[in-house]
């Protein structure tokens, strides 16, 4: 869209986003209220395809918001001094290199946001901004700072993140208002020493970074509430660090860290610790002191155990421990009545404490990857649960009790060794998720048509012999996942789920296609894969039945062909047929207008569909491990349809003059005495070759190249060119013309070999 072609109206409204690109001061910016470029005052040009700032945008005097993220926008124009009263300006994600010295002219600027950009330095005009507030310049190129940058003596936020800054200049230290400064993800080794004379500092955000230690004078922060050291090279952490009594957030995520000081109780004011991540085998029992804790993450780690006084967090909400040693909960955990969620995935344990049971406010508790071998009896109690993952335990059946969590939503009961769909799972009227699969599974209660919040549901690898009846009672299901079972048919009820979204049928012991899935009229994503199940040989021509279908997946069988009125089904986006016995694709596939990837990947093909071109939305195809011919393999690399519909229309028009060259040599190598049996074996009617030599006009040759287009238009409208040629030489074979077959086919041999 070119920017002269957007005419401006007299009231655009400020996005959303701007409440987060500048100070709450600023949120009540005047609208425009009269007509006219001076009473425009804020104009929002996001998202709108620009390469550059419409000039209408300079005529308003008393513009005071502008953004224009999200476009194609590569330089600021010289006018942008015109804008004196500007106030707010995101240029965010756009393409711009560099900021222009104009900018300076910009002086009532309080927010400028070029995140997402390509802007390798700052200008030193930038000093002009005196009234600056705000400045985002995450995900760009820059390697430093301007030593100017102390003279924004006004910054309060400065994010930076993303870059690749070694050090701050001095200069930063004047920076006296600064409250939020966010360097995640530069390249940082060592602290700048102008940091820590920030005095005002509220956030410091350097996570990402190469640090491997922390100077003392970290402790200088007084106002210090959130510190993130996340992807560090840390191993121990200054004493002064503890001395932050301000701190409200400490990240230390994906270091070296063993050890924690006990001078942590020192933290009164710690509402969120998190150490995931690192090396630790213990943590200081001084982190009960720290009163305030309300998130408190510690996986990831070497922990065998959790401190003994861990009751005295009693605003304690959140509690990761995941991916540790644990092989026991303390009975102390009962105590934190605030508690509502418990990671504790991937550890030893066998059993969970009865105690548990007094954390009545849990909604979210993950038990997964343990070994427990039944179900623990705290959950009975656990009237607000919302979540409950048992995955991959030794669980052996579903505890009667289950029914006491009636407000579960989302249950996950994957990789046991369940050997039935307990009916006390039927009472839970609330469920929406279900996850069942890798059990032993092979039958389904009548009564889960209880269950009529359920959603989502996932069996597979388990015994099913047959899809579940029982299932299409499910009103609400909207997804099933029965993949790996030993399934051969489906019922006609399946015409129930009127609300089914989703199937997965793949690795199953089908004989044929299932046609009763052609009643699921919503059906949006169907996979029937058989990589490790009885392999389909056909498709149905009927498969354009699944109007709504946006993904097909019918890899891993035996396919030699895709029916032709897979063409018909328009609203497919995706179709993935790998690892089949695929000689060609259907033409009609180019009719397929929505579809985005295609994937006949580890087939037969050797040639594509002239109009495959046609599919102007594709934007991969993956042809690799095809012996592809029409076109190459190297040019089908790359996985774009422009090339390859290049080379196609190329070689349409040079295989028709192949063809036609073909023609003519054939037509003066028939003797007069073979026409008529040549004609015979073209199966051209008899009245039609009488026509033609009745025609004295025409010299035999004429006559014969007249019946080659005719047995062309009749016997094959939709042939190509090539395979013509191929079935032209078989019949001069068959009529006994040696001489006329051997000239075409050195003819079209010799026309292969060039390239073109």
């Amino acid at each position: 869209m070119s920017a002269d072609s957007l005419f401006l109206t007299s009231t655009p409204q400020v996005g959303e986003n701007l409440k987060n690109l500048v100070p709450a001061e600023n949120n009540n910016l005047p609208r425009t209220v009269s007509s006219g470029t001076n009473s425009i005052t804020s104009i929002n040009l996001n998202c709108k395809e620009l390469s550059e700032i419409p000039p209408d945008v300079f005529r308003c005097a008393n513009l005071q918001s502008l953004l224009l993220s999200n476009n194609f926008i590569t330089h600021l124009p010289l006018n942008l001094c015109n804008l004196s009263k500007m106030e707010i300006l995101s240029l965010e994600g756009n393409g711009l290199v560099s900021l222009p010295p104009e900018i300076c002219s910009l002086s009532q600027l309080r927010a400028l946001n070029v995140n997402n950009n390509q802007i390798s330095a700052l200008p030193h005009e930038i000093s002009g901004l005196k009234n600056i507030r705000q400045l985002f310049a995450n995900n760009n190129k820059l390697s430093q700072l301007p030593p100017c940058i102390g003279d924004l003596t006004t910054l309060q936020v400065l994010c930076i993140s993303w870059n690749s800054i070694k050090t701050l200049p001095d200069s930063t230290a004047s920076l006296k208002n600064l409250h939020v400064l966010n360097l995640d993800g530069n390249q940082i080794s060592a602290l700048p020493k102008a940091i820590f004379r920030l005095s005002q500092l509220v956030k410091l955000c350097l996570s990402g970074n190469q640090i491997k230690s922390l100077p003392k004078e970290i402790g200088d922060l007084k106002n210090l509430r959130e510190l993130s050291l996340s992807n560090n090279q840390l191993t121990f952490l200054p004493v002064q660090l503890y001395n932050l009594i301000s701190l409200e957030e400490l990240t230390l995520d994906d270091n070296r860290l063993t050890v924690i000081s006990d001078k942590l109780q020192n933290l009164k004011q710690l509402k969120v610790l998190s150490v995931a991540n690192n090396l630790f085998t213990d943590i200081t029992e001084k982190v009960c002191w720290c009163p305030a804790i309300e998130c408190l993450k510690l996986n990831g780690n070497q922990m065998s155990r959790l401190p003994t006084k861990i009751h005295l967090l009693r605003n304690l909400k959140e509690l990761h421990i995941e991916r540790n040693a644990l092989e026991m909960l303390p009975d102390q955990l009962a105590h934190l009545n605030n508690l509502t969620i418990i990671v504790c995935a991937n550890n030893n344990l066998l059993h969970i404490p009865i105690e548990l049971k007094n954390c009545s406010q849990i909604t979210k508790l993950d038990l997964s990857g343990n070994k427990l071998s039944e179900m623990p009896q705290a959950l009975s109690s656990m009237a607000s649960l919302m979540y409950l993952n048992l995955n991959q335990n030794k669980i052996l059946e579903v505890s009667e009790s289950i029914v006491h969590n009636k407000k579960l939503e989302h249950l996950e009961l994957s990789g046991n060794q369940l050997i039935e769909f307990s009916v006390h799972l039927c009472g839970l009227h609330n469920l929406a998720y279900l996850d069942l699969s890798r059990n032993e599974i092979s039958s389904v209660p009548s009564v889960i048509s209880n269950m009529e919040s359920l959603n989502e549901l996932l069996l597979h690898s388990n015994k099913f012999q047959s899809f579940p009846l029982e299932l299409c009672s499910l009103k609400s299901l909207q997804k099933i996942d029965l993949s790996g079972n030993q399934i051969e048919t489906v019922p006609s009820g399946i015409s129930h789920l009127e609300g089914l979204r989703f199937l997965n049928l793949s690795n199953n012991n089908f004989k044929i296609f299932p046609r009763e899935l052609f009643s699921i009229s919503l059906l949006e994503t169907l996979k029937i894969s058989q990589k490790d199940g009885r392999k389909l040989t056909s498709l149905p021509e009927d498969l354009s039945k699944l109007e709504n279908l946006k993904e097909l997946d019918v890899s891993d069988n035996h396919l030699k062909t895709l029916p032709g009125s897979i063409g018909e089904m328009k609203n497919l986006v995706q179709l993935t047929a790998t690892s089949n016995q695929l000689y060609c694709l259907p033409t009609t596939i180019s009719s397929m207008s929505a579809l985005q990837q295609l994937s006949p990947k580890g087939n037969l093909l050797r040639s594509l569909p002239s109009d495959i071109s046609c599919l102007q939305n594709l934007r991969e195809i993956n042809l690799d491990s095809n012996p592809m011919l029409r076109p190459p393999s190297l040019l089908c690399d790359g996985k774009r349809l422009y090339p390859i519909g290049c080379y196609l229309q190329s070689a349409d028009l040079r295989d028709e003059k192949i063809l036609q060259k073909i023609f003519k040599l054939v037509s003066c190598n028939i003797p007069a005495e073979d026409f008529s049996f040549f004609c015979k074996k073209l199966r051209i009617k008899d009245e039609d070759v009488k026509g033609v030599v009745k025609n004295k006009s025409l010299q035999l040759p004429d006559k014969i190249l007249q019946v080659l287009n005719m047995w062309r238009i009749e016997r094959h409208p939709n042939t190509a060119p090539t395979d013509i040629a191929e079935q032209l030489i078989r019949v001069l074979l068959m009529c006994d013309l040696h001489g006329a077959a051997l000239k075409a086919k050195v003819f079209t041999i010799n026309a292969k070999a060039i390239k073109f």
